[in-house]
């Protein structure tokens, strides 16, 4: 089932279990230990025409955008395009190195003789292999095979090896019993062998769209993540417009769903900014408030792009409400300390955050809000509303 055909569609089963616990519960004074990761920037030194590898640079991307808006979606912190519509184009090629855009595209069209174009960072494999495949008569198919994802990706490679092939994914990876999988649904075992079809990988589920509970997007990166054995970035695919006409994401529930996204191991983030009835492909820019939420959003995550960079060690706050799970992760830059908090459930608590090292009375900023608390002895405490995210930085004595 096409990524078009999936969003037309009438809304999915939504899926009942939370995120995975990234660590133990506990207020241990010892340090946490690291979570497993797929080793930051370094990982694109494999490629000398892909991604950079600098520590500054945080992949934020947009789905099948026309180059022509290059330009507006820089403007809001967007940094290269993922998909160009029945490209790669000579046009769209020129247009996109004009506005200094690079770009993950397909081997079709004139990649073959664009092999050297510098603007190229990535190849895309055909999207969705894993949902049901609309056939020639409006009718559905099984999903591509992993064996067949998995012999396009050696031919790509093959192709061209200096760049990374790109693998989407959809909201099967985190509900197995959806029905836009067809034949294919509840064939998880089929995951960890498309993800071995790629180099770099995707997950959308799009949860409001499908009338979803935000933190599916939080299952579907750490699903993926598993099955991908830590080894590769999951890139996580945001929904920012009114897909089908519904309520479009505000700017809180936005932010939540990127940073669930990077809490539970995101390498990356990309935004799917199309309206499909009537189509519109820039409706996340023509929306005044999502543009200026998506601004603040990206500036963020660029400006901490060079913690997002670093190894993540696992913490597990005390929530006061059961019903709902706060889930966090912690970074470490010398004596600075980093805490990435969200709420995954839309409803309210006070969670408390055991920080080892940390003194009574200490000042705790959260970044971004114009506050501090203060914290007691080795730990600290919030309150958070629902689905709030707070940032936190602190420094050790």
């Amino acid at each position: 089932m096409s990524r078009w055909a999936v969003l037309l569609a009438l809304g999915a089963l939504a899926c009942d279990s939370g995120p995975h616990a990234l660590a133990r519960e506990g207020g241990a004074e010892t340090e946490p230990e690291p979570l497993p990761w797929f080793g930051g920037p370094d990982y694109y030194g494999d490629w000398p025409r892909g991604f950079p590898t600098s520590t500054s640079f945080f992949p934020i991307g947009v789905w099948m955008q026309n180059p022509m808006n290059a330009e507006r979606f820089a403007e809001v912190g967007v940094n290269h395009f993922l998909g160009l519509w029945e490209g790669p184009t000579d046009e769209q090629l020129a247009t996109a190195r004009a506005e200094r855009m690079p770009v993950v595209c397909e081997q079709q069209g004139v990649w073959e003789a664009s092999l050297s174009e510098p603007g190229i960072q990535g190849w895309l494999q055909s999207d969705g292999p894993d949902n049901a495949q609309e056939l020639e008569d409006g009718s559905y198919g099984p999903c591509i095979s992993p064996m067949q994802t998995q012999a396009r990706y050696a031919n790509m490679v093959a192709g061209d090896a200096s760049r990374p092939v790109w693998l989407l994914l959809g909201q099967g990876v985190a509900t197995p019993d959806w029905v836009g999988r067809g034949e294919c649904t509840g064939r998880t075992e089929d995951y960890p062998q498309y993800a071995a079809s790629a180099d770099i990988l995707v997950n959308y589920t799009y949860p409001l769209a499908n009338q979803n509970p935000l933190e599916l997007v939080a299952v579907g990166i750490q699903k993926l993540n598993e099955y991908a054995g830590w080894q590769k970035p999951v890139i996580a695919d945001i929904e920012a417009s009114s897909i089908r006409g519904l309520p479009r994401p505000t700017p809180h529930e936005l932010r939540a769903e990127v940073w669930m996204s990077l809490i539970h191991g995101a390498a990356g983030v990309s935004y799917f900014c199309h309206r499909m009835e009537p189509l519109n492909e820039t409706d996340c820019l023509d929306d005044p408030e999502t543009a200026a939420a998506l601004a603040r959003l990206n500036r963020e995550i660029t400006e901490l792009a060079p913690v997002l960079n670093t190894v993540s060690y696992g913490l597990e706050p005390r929530s006061a409400n059961p019903a709902v799970p706060v889930r966090a992760v912690l970074k470490r830059a010398g004596a600075v300390r980093y805490v990435f908090a969200a709420g995954l459930a839309n409803a309210s608590t006070t969670a408390t955050f055991a920080v080892a090292g940390l003194v009574g009375g200490a000042r705790v900023e959260v970044i971004g809000e114009g506050r501090e608390v203060t914290a007691g002895d080795g730990a600290f405490e919030d309150e958070f509303a629902a689905y709030d995210v707070h940032l936190y930085r602190l420094t050790l004595p």
